[in-house]
């Protein structure tokens, strides 16, 4: 179950072999922190590293981007057995994709530095007693790098470099990498033509109307169910293909990463999954979608629409109260709260609804501990959470992968920023896959399902230069007179 830990035995070991591969910080070792002057854009600092080793952008889109690369050490988990890899050579102990991360935030604790990475949906199975589809997608269920140096940059700031010295010297090379990308050019690379994409409509569709019926039976009140589309894709597309997914769709909590040349996530993820601050912690489900309009009038009022529906206000309450389930677990008694309720979000191609709730966490309160309690994330699961998994994964048949899961950041001092992986692909050798879901309730009617999963992939089609035969927004800059007057919308 999601509360079980792994015994001080485990823990004991397997501290050992990490620390065969990278030994403990020194207990005294400060942070560091030097501010840096460049007028290099964020997205030009990328395109410059975005070849190096343990590659990891998490975009902010206006917002807040950190970048990664050359990590110390990683960890990769894939259920049963747990892989580091460091200066000290590779070791491996068997074990839970969390309890390994648990282990791994213990072992190489240090001010300043972060753990950057990616939880796959599957480890979810991991935390309770049932079995989803057993076919492996080709990507670690778990994967972090231990970084000790990090770019930053805030609109409000601009650059920074921030890390730790505790296991090597600190490598000031902010001005030097940003320098070098400030005259970097960044045309925008043209999509290829590409052959159709396989999906599974009919499938989605019969799923769909199993998962009503199974509602009306009693069994569930909710569920995402997820269309997987899949696409022939060939080594080296994949950056090209993130920057015309940004550009058509930029999204505050997206990411790339860059696992190998065959390997990599796209994500233009809008959701906040957990954002932890100093013991208080917060998440912001996403419920509801509209497409944008034509024009400015049609915009207006697929947003009225939305923000009138009961069906989708319905969806998201319950997915709000099985989060506030989820972080109650863990926080302190009487600290768990709806701060923000069915709040309209205007993206460059969809509408949404969400909500923000906030806790404090209980002193002595890990990440893994937190992840055991509430991952998988609510928006992407349902109610009741283990019914609605279970339901989901009868009518999916595949595994999901990163999709649906989650991407971010995580220090050994608790601090946290994980976004919920939706808008998101994943390659593998030969092959992109990307993952369309929609919330299916007693009100779910087949047909509109299908036409809001095709309206969330979109943008992704149209990025990898599929003809879109897909029913799907236009973004904001082809309104006919220009003018977007939601574009103020509130984001994350």
């Amino acid at each position: 179950m999601w509360s079980d830990k792994p015994a001080s035995e485990w823990i004991d070991a397997a501290l050992q072999v990490f620390w065969s591969v990278l030994p403990p910080a020194p207990a005294t070792q400060p942070a560091e922190q030097v501010h840096v002057q460049s007028t290099a854009s964020p997205d030009q600092v990328a395109d410059l590293l975005q070849n190096a080793t343990g590659f990891i952008w998490l975009d902010g889109a206006s917002g807040r981007h950190l970048l990664f690369h050359e990590p110390l050490a990683v960890l990769s988990c894939d259920g049963a057995e747990i892989s580091v890899h460091g200066p000290g050579g590779h070791r491996a102990v068997h074990g839970k994709s969390l309890d390994g991360l648990d282990a791994a935030l213990q072992a190489w604790s240090a001010p300043g530095a972060l753990f950057a990475g990616w939880i796959g949906y599957e480890v979810g199975e991991e935390l309770e007693r049932f079995k989803g589809p057993s076919r492996d997608v080709g990507l670690p269920r778990l994967h972090f790098g231990l970084y000790d140096s990090v770019l930053i940059w805030t609109a409000e700031q601009g650059w920074s470099q921030q890390g730790t010295c505790a296991w090597r010297p600190f490598k000031a090379e902010g001005q030097k990498l940003l320098d070098s990308a400030q005259s970097r050019p960044l045309a925008e690379p043209p999509p290829r033509p590409s052959p159709p994409v396989e999906n599974d409509d009919e499938g989605f569709l019969n799923g769909v109307k199993t998962i009503v019926r199974a509602i009306y039976a009693g069994d569930l009140f909710q569920t995402n169910l997820c269309r997987h589309l899949v696409n022939p894709f060939a080594a080296g597309e994949a950056w090209p293909l993130y920057r015309r997914m940004r550009q058509l769709n930029p999204a505050a909590a997206g990411a790339f990463v860059c696992l190998d040349d065959d390997r990599q996530i796209l994500s233009g993820s809008p959701e906040s999954f957990l954002r932890v601050r100093s013991g208080a912690v917060e998440s912001q489900p996403i419920k509801g979608t509209r497409a944008r309009g034509q024009t400015p009038a049609a915009d207006v009022a697929l947003r009225n629409d939305l923000a009138a529906s009961e069906k989708d206000r319905a969806e998201l309450a319950m997915v709000v109260d099985v989060t506030r389930n989820d972080l109650s677990r863990v926080c302190l008694p009487g600290t768990v709260h709806v701060a923000e309720h069915a709040k309209l979000l205007t993206l460059p191609t969809l509408h949404h609804t969400y909500s923000r709730v906030t806790g404090q966490l209980c002193p002595g309160t890990t990440p893994a501990d937190l992840l055991r309690a509430a991952f998988p994330p609510a928006s992407i699961t349902g109610a009741p959470k283990i019914a609605a998994m279970s339901a989901a994964w009868r009518e999916e048949l595949a595994p999901r992968g990163p999709c649906m899961g989650s991407i971010g950041w995580i220090s050994s001092g608790g601090d946290m920023e994980l976004s919920v992986a939706i808008r998101t692909a994943f390659t593998t050798p030969g092959q992109i896959t990307y993952l369309a879901g929609c919330g299916i309730t007693a009100d779910s009617d087949p047909a509109s399902e299908l036409a809001e999963s095709q309206a969330k992939a979109a943008a992704f089609l149209r990025a990898l230069g599929l003809a879109n035969n897909e029913r799907g927004p236009v973004i904001a800059a082809e309104f006919a007179d220009g003018a977007d007057p939601l574009q103020s919308q509130t984001e994350f």
